[in-house]
């Protein structure tokens, strides 16, 4: 029972953990303000685990016909 409590409680809690540092303020060392970029480059990355996630079920697809087809 602790366990559930405990692990409902660290899954609540991780999303507020989990959130980016903010910005720097304006003079952190520097004459020039620079702020990291606010988004990050996902796009090719996006399609690359889409690819693989299509080649992967195709393989499997393939598979069990050809199981299907010694079968019966």
């Amino acid at each position: 029972m602790k366990i559930k409590i405990l692990l409902s409680f660290v899954l609540l809690l991780l999303p507020i953990l989990s959130f980016s540092q903010p910005t720097p303020p304006p003079s952190h060392g520097s004459d020039t303000t620079t702020s990291p970029p606010q988004s990050a480059p996902i796009g090719t990355s996006t399609i690359l685990l889409i690819s693989l996630g299509a080649i992967y079920t195709s393989a499997k697809i393939y598979s069990n016909r050809k199981n299907n087809q010694e079968e019966g």
